[in-house]
Parts: structure tokens; sequence; C-alpha cells
């Protein structure tokens, strides 16, 4: 009967252990409950600035991502202004395979091929709380990147590393595309991938990237041109447009919507949402 009492008690503290495990990953101590905005550069870790050192994951998260499917044709003895041109964008989100990583890596398409981009990403959060669920909300917010204007760009590939931590905690998903001038045919589809079959070489890279092992020589290098390999698969993600999500992510999306993104002034270049200011 000893034993049983003691096992009995073992059993308790693994499951009170493990409620508290679930709980730690629910709940998030942001550093601050302000909106806040980010000029995230290529190799930028910015876990720590929006969630601390906790590992956790909110209720909720709401995803707003910039799309543009289609590119205006122009003739070739046109030329291109800043004012009336928008790359192709199409962003890829996936999950981390670490605890506490947060990465969003951009590609640059130009006339001679995939480059690894020394520009930044403009990426706006603001946590919030559902008062009626009792529930942390988290907004991530990029689509002030569809502001990007050089036309000597043909195509911007993001690739978005969620927090492994969503992932296990089966955060609820509401995914936002916008796209410019209120056509939504730019918006593109959903497509649901899987990235060891789909893009086995960019899931290496993005995974040895997380851990540190990349060699600044190999990938990742700000202005380094992408090789042959990993070349073919950011053109078939680039020509299949729209949103590309981790099969993983698919049951987790609970809403979506197309919206359109207004334009704003050229500077600062990457400015907080006015509507993400008010939350």
């Amino acid at each position: 009967m000893k034993s049983f009492y003691q096992l009995l008690g073992i059993s308790a503290t693994i499951i009170l252990a493990s409620l508290a495990l679930t709980s730690c990953k629910h709940q998030c101590e942001f550093t601050t409950q302000d909106a806040q905005k980010e000029s995230v550069q290529l190799n930028d870790s910015i876990y720590s600035r929006i969630f601390g050192s906790q590992s956790c994951s909110p209720h909720k998260l709401v995803l707003r991502l910039p799309v543009n499917v289609n590119i205006k044709t122009e003739k070739q003895d046109k030329v291109l202004t800043s004012i009336n041109y928008t790359p192709k964008i199409t962003t890829l989100v996936t999950f981390s395979s670490n605890y506490k990583i947060f990465d969003i890596s951009r590609i640059d398409e130009y006339a001679n091929g995939f480059i690894y981009t020394n520009k930044d990403t403009c990426l706006a959060w603001k946590p919030s709380n559902d008062n009626k669920q009792q529930e942390q909300v988290l907004y991530l917010s990029m689509e002030r990147n569809l502001q990007i204007r050089n036309p000597n760009i043909k195509s911007v590939i993001f690739l978005v590393s969620l927090p492994l931590e969503m992932k296990e905690a089966g955060v609820n998903i509401t995914l936002e595309r916008y796209v410019r001038d209120k056509d939504t045919s730019k918006v593109g589809a959903i497509n649901y991938f899987n990235f060891s079959r789909q893009y086995p070489i960019l899931k290496f890279l993005l995974r040895q990237k997380e851990k540190g092992r990349i060699n600044a020589s190999e990938a990742f290098h700000e202005g380094k041109q992408v090789s042959n390999e990993v070349a073919r698969e950011f053109l078939e993600i680039s020509d299949m447009g729209g949103v590309l999500l981790e099969h993983d992510l698919e049951s987790m999306i609970e809403a979506k919507y197309k919206k359109t993104y207004l334009d704003s002034p050229e500077s600062p270049a990457c400015e907080i949402p006015k509507d993400l200011k008010q939350l």
C-alpha cells in the first residue's frame, strides 16, 4: 500500500509539472504592451525582442502577411518608376526547429538571379488581450513591406520561421493577406507544403541557420548570390506565389481574410500601422 501511495505521489508530481509546462507555453510576459516596430536584417534573431527571455506562446496569433502575385507588364523601353512598381511578393511560413527562435529572412530576385538581401524587412507587433476569452493575442504585422518600390527587384520571398512554442501550444491563427490597390486578385492562393519533400535544401539551410552552423560563405550572407541548387527551390516558390504554409499550420488556421494595404509616406521606411497602435 505504501508503494501505491508513493507511485500516486510521483504521478501527481509529473502531472503538475506537465500542467506547469503547458501553462508556461501559453502565458507570455511580453517585453511591452505597446505596439512596436523593427527593421529586421537578414540574420537577426528577434525572439527576445518580442517575448523576452521566457519560452512561451500566446493563445492567439493574428498574422499579417504581404502578397503581390501579379506584376504589371511594362514595355522594355518604358522606364519603371518607384511610384507605380511593386515586385512580386511571396511569403512562406514554417516553424523553427528549436525553442526561443523567431526569424524572418528575405530573398530578392534580380535580373541575374536570387540574392540573400542586404535590405531590411519591416516588422511591427502588438500584444493584446481578449477580455471576453481571457486570452493573449499577438499581432505580427509585415504588410508595410508592400512599400518595396525598387524596379530592379523582380520578386521578393519572405521566409517566416514562427517559434516552435506556437506549434506545440497549438495556437489559433488568424491569417490576413494584404495586397495593394484594392486588387484582391493579387493575393493568390494559400498553398500548404511538405518541407522535407518539396524544399529539402532550403529546409536544411534554415535549420543550420537556426543552430548557428551556417558559414557566411555558404548561405544567408548579405548580398551573396544564392546557389543554383537552392535557387531552383526559390524559383518554384516564387512561381507558385501567394502564401505558402507548412502543412502543420493547416489545422491551426481558424480564420483568413483578404485585406488592402493603404499606402503611407515612404519615410520612415518602417513604421507601425495606425490601426495596430489603436488596438
